[in-house]
């Protein structure tokens, strides 16, 4: 029985092994959000704000020396206070506005600021007009209503009051999690190796020094990848198993396709010197993977501890607001084209070349997260939305319609989640409809794009042919696949990069390709998760840009391979053959393992 055949047999396992794995993460993802929504959305433990009322009738709880009554209001990471329904802390009285002050916790320190330009707020009978420092005891004064600033870890008995959510953060239920865990663990073990018995046999006999190679360089990175599984949970108490699960399984598709389609077209009599250089030429095209690879998986520990264990990442984003722009500007005067037919997006140095913009995104979300670590001010969203409107508009000039489409929606969903700004939210949206309607006038490459993708059911052309050869891989894949390795990609326009899910699916199958889909879903079910418990705005809104970015990149890359909207260059994460992509998505990945294991210390708090 030949290799081919016995890939072919094993289709049904690869199918049956990623299908337990992404349908437990599912599942477990769901629930664990679930619970938490019910459980865990709660304030900041002994933290509050205190207001007298009126006097107090008889027979009515909690009052002060002077009869009057007090009402204590529970303050959470970033709370609104104003007369709007929409505020966390509803105050009435005549003189307030409808958003007139935010209190919010940051680098472990409580702040107060005004909400706007014009909003009056006194702290111990001093205006403010910029965030100040709230301490235990604090007066804040809002027109004609004062409330007392409260830290009941740091003096608990100042005030004859119990806060209600003094006891233990609640925490999701080990048994129900780990059987599933240890489940998906095993199962995308067993899919690996399966993977990397198919391809240590798919070389002839002859080239032993090509099987080795290929048989260590698997087997090393599933040794790394357990490594980093069972080592970075005991390193930090709440890292996210599941988050690592995720990224195992991408991965390793990454590292199983990347190498079966360095090894198309090798002709399977080469002998000798032909031999000799058939490897030569593979390994050549398969370093730049693996060194990302390797340096990526070196640095996500170090990143994962910087973001778990400091506050770094909270101290620089100026920095990061003109780093940004830097890296395009240096891209647009020194980048050079490759495979992106249009776009100029690499530096080369030597025989090496790197793209800058995939590490703008990372600076990018900082900034973003920067911004809108509380509900900034209106004053503060214009000067974030003129910094984005640059960057955006150098994105366009590269042009990099991909990360153009992928950073919009991203920036979007930040906003409307961090500040319930919903109108304005509806504004952003139109003037990203014209941002495109620009693009397509200004741009030729935008154009041909779009004239291709329109054409796609009439004609094949050069607009259009990577996305007709696409469907047509995908529809001779079936449910399961040919088998790995026995797909046609070298009829495919850049197979490996662009589009790398439509070999996925004719190899493995469509139920292969809609698990891919549903274990970026998981990605960002995890980052939501994040998001949810959060106990900073800093937290919670990177958390969320990043989970929003990998899901987004996907989306954009799968439905321009499957012909739902144009090509748009970008490359699916993990997946698809990438040197500086491979290395920021990695750096990415260790930000939100770091983020899942940060318990953000507060001033006071014991």
């Amino acid at each position: 029985m030949t290799i081919q055949e016995v890939s072919y047999l094993l289709r049904y396992a690869f199918v049956f092994l990623i299908s337990i794995a992404v349908w437990l993460l599912v599942r477990l993802s769901i629930g664990e959000l679930r619970w938490d929504m019910r459980n865990r959305i709660l304030p900041v433990p002994g933290y509050s704000l205190m207001m007298q009322k009126s006097p107090a009738g008889p027979g009515s709880p909690a009052t002060d020396s002077a009869g009057g009554q007090l009402r204590v209001m529970q303050l959470w990471h970033t709370t609104m206070l104003g007369r709007s329904r929409s505020c966390d802390v509803r105050l009435t009285e005549p003189g307030t506005a409808k958003r007139h002050a935010v209190v919010y916790l940051y680098d472990g320190k409580w702040y107060i600021r005004p909400a706007g330009s014009r909003q009056e707020v006194l702290l111990n009978e001093k205006r403010i007009h910029a965030p100040s420092i709230l301490k235990n005891l604090d007066q804040i004064t809002i027109s004609s209503q004062v409330l007392a600033f409260l830290n009941r870890n740091q003096d608990a008995d100042l005030v004859d009051l119990q806060h209600m959510n003094a006891q233990k953060t609640p925490v999701f239920p080990k048994e129900r999690s780990i059987g599933k865990i240890r489940g998906a663990w095993l199962a995308l073990n067993l899919f690996m190796l399966c993977g990397i018995y198919v391809l240590v046999f798919t070389p002839p006999s002859g080239m032993l020094e090509l099987q080795t190679l290929l048989g260590g360089f698997c087997l090393g990175f599933l040794f790394l990848m357990n490594l980093h599984f069972w080592l970075l949970p005991l390193l930090f108490k709440q890292a996210d198993k599941v988050l690592l699960l995720c990224l195992m399984l991408l991965t390793s598709l990454g590292i199983l396709f990347q190498a079966r389609l360095s090894m198309e077209g090798m002709d399977q009599e080469a002998i000798g010197a032909a031999a000799a250089a058939m490897i030569g030429s593979m390994i050549a095209d398969m370093r730049p993977q693996a060194i990302s690879l390797i340096m990526g998986m070196m640095l996500l520990p170090m990143m994962a501890f910087l973001v778990a264990r400091t506050r770094i990442p909270e101290s620089i984003g100026i920095l990061c607001a003109l780093a940004t722009p830097v890296l395009l500007l240096v891209t647009l005067f020194l980048g050079r084209g490759s495979e992106s037919h249009g776009a100029a997006l690499w530096i080369h140095v030597g025989s090496f070349s790197l793209q800058l913009t995939e590490f703008t995104k990372i600076t990018y979300l900082f900034v973003l997260a920067w911004f809108f670590k509380n509900r900034p001010t209106r004053s503060q969203q214009v000067l974030f939305a003129v910094w984005a409107a640059f960057v955006l508009f150098l994105i366009m000039l590269l042009p990099d319609l991909g990360s153009a489409l992928i950073l919009l929606p991203t920036t979007l969903l930040v906003f409307v989640v961090m500040t319930s700004e919903y109108g304005t939210t509806l504004a952003i949206l139109g003037s990203g409809t014209g941002l495109a309607v620009a693009a397509y006038a200004l741009f030729p490459h935008v154009q041909r794009r779009l004239a291709g993708w329109t054409s796609l059911w009439t004609e094949v052309n050069d607009g259009n042919r990577q996305i007709v050869y696409s469907l047509q891989a995908i529809t001779r894949g079936g449910l399961f696949g040919r088998g790995l390795s026995n797909g046609s990609p070298d009829g495919i326009p850049l197979a490996s990069s662009d589009m790398v899910f439509s070999i996925v699916c004719e190899e493995l199958g469509l139920i292969t390709g809609l698990c891919i889909i549903l274990a970026f879903i998981v990605l960002w079910l995890r980052a939501a998760r994040i998001t949810l418990i959060g106990q900073d705005g800093f937290t919670s809104g990177l958390a969320l840009g990043i989970g929003t970015l990998f899901f987004m990149e996907a989306a954009v890359v799968i439905a321009g391979v499957t012909g739902l909207i144009p090509l748009t260059g970008a490359t699916l994460p993990l997946i698809a053959r990438g040197g500086s992509s491979i290395l920021a998505k990695l750096l990415m990945f260790g930000i939100l393992i770091g983020l899942s294991a940060r318990r953000t210390k507060v001033d006071g708090m014991p």
